[in-house]
């Protein structure tokens, strides 16, 4: 009866129809609710183009790596994505030279040389121009500076940018890490965007025919879709929960109906899991229907092929239902604890920051601590099974994390009943000013 009750409320509440309607609206407007429009899968036909993808090559990344720095330090202008977000990032003198200590170690040109060279630049295309030099850009990865003095010569002489031979990929590596750090973070040097930014390579003949072969015998076609659907679909459930458990425990209070649950025989933790399992359930199941209607849209697509029509089922609850776990025991928590609603500003934010720095991985990889994991594709099969174990402790995390924060909303909601929690005045200050702003 407690649940049904608890699931009524959840049903009929304002924020629940907010949530439906912006699930349906996120996953129609991204075309994953209607899976027909998306390209069939079918076996690759030789001369084709199979398009790129990113490898851990070091005889691409290292000299194309080293191109990008060095027109960057030219120009003094770097590309970062601290959070998600481009930033163009200008060094210090200071730090230009430590820049320059890097690239020297890395080429074996004198740091000094690199400074002198690297005065006012401007840039064009593939040449950069100087006060006295003028640099082009080599097919090698390097490059070639030239001086007014040679360039005004008949016979032009000139140091070339390229690696040493003795430099290997750990120390390469290395020094990339310090370049990133000098940026700031989030730059094309990081171990988050290197391999994406320099290692692109075209997808073979070969290639394309084994990844259709994995999307066939271990996705059964309709995996591939799966996670392309949970891409856009944790867009918005990683957050959205957090709306409905902080409106449904602020309505208690603002219906004046503490006095009479507290009073209730019911324990604090019946109470407490209850009302979060009613919100999971009503989150949930309208989230199993619209999965089930995505992928009965592709069923058509491959008639006589092994398809697997429990794909919804095993997505819903090891992929999605943990994020929302944790959406909701964030918004039930803080809201026991400080009876405002900062929860929603809280797990914004986290949000936020979080659908901003998964656009590094957004075709796989699945970081440990990502929120809401991504993988915008409907290939990759093999880096999804190579990242299944990573994947799978993400989401064993996060719905542990969840669990955590349940039973400490367990622990404040039956001190609240116990009336010692009355004392907390500065806390509850601090979170609805925060809340406020």
């Amino acid at each position: 009866m407690l649940f049904l009750r608890e699931l009524k409320k959840v049903v009929f509440s304002i924020s629940f129809f907010v949530l439906i309607a912006g699930t349906i609206a996120m996953v129609a407007s991204q075309g994953v609710l209607d899976m027909s429009g998306q390209e069939k899968l079918e076996m690759p036909q030789p001369g084709q183009d199979y398009g790129t993808q990113a490898k851990e090559i070091p005889e691409v990344i290292m000299p194309a790596a080293i191109q990008v720095l060095y027109g960057e330090f030219c120009t003094n202008s770097y590309t970062a994505y601290p959070i998600g977000f481009y930033k163009n990032v200008r060094l210090s003198y200071d730090k230009r030279q430590q820049m320059a200590e890097i690239i020297s170690a890395l080429t074996g040109t004198p740091a000094d040389e690199l400074m002198q060279a690297a005065g006012e630049s401007t840039q064009d295309g593939n040449s950069y121009t100087f006060d006295d030099s003028e640099i082009d850009v080599q097919g090698n990865g390097g490059y070639t500076i030239t001086t007014q003095d040679s360039m005004s010569s008949d016979d032009e002489t000139g140091f070339s940018i390229a690696l040493t031979d003795d430099i290997s990929y750990e120390e390469f590596l290395s020094y990339m890490k310090k370049a990133d750090k000098l940026i700031g973070g989030g730059s094309f040097y990081s171990d988050t965007y290197l391999a994406n930014s320099f290692g692109q390579t075209a997808i073979t003949y070969e290639e394309a025919v084994d990844s259709y072969n994995l999307i066939k015998d271990s996705d059964h076609f309709t995996g591939a879709y799966a996670r392309l659907f949970c891409d856009y679909m944790l867009i918005v459930l990683s957050v959205l929960p957090v709306f409905i458990a902080v409106a449904l425990c602020l309505k208690d209070k603002q219906t004046s109906m503490n006095g009479l649950i507290y009073s209730r025989t019911a324990s604090s933790a019946r109470i407490i899991l209850t009302r979060y399992l009613a919100i999971i359930t009503a989150v949930m199941v309208p989230a199993v229907i619209l999965f089930y209607i995505s992928s009965a849209s592709i069923w058509g697509m491959y008639n006589g092929m092994k398809l697997d029509y429990l794909i919804p089922l095993k997505y819903c609850f090891g992929w999605i239902l943990p994020s929302v776990m944790v959406s909701t025991a964030v918004g039930m928590l803080l809201t026991e604890l400080t009876n405002t609603p900062a929860a929603i500003a809280v797990q914004g934010l986290w949000w936020f920051i979080d659908i901003n720095l998964g656009v590094s991985s957004i075709q796989g990889g699945y970081p440990l601590l990502r929120l809401a994991p991504r993988h915008n594709s409907l290939q990759g099969t093999r880096i999804f099974l190579d990242n299944f174990n990573r994947l799978a402790a993400n989401r064993l995390m996060f719905a542990g994390f969840a669990i955590l924060l349940m039973l400490a909303a367990v622990v404040i909601y039956e001190q609240k009943r116990r009336g010692r929690l009355n004392g907390y005045g500065k806390i509850k200050k601090l979170f609805s000013g925060m809340a406020n702003r």
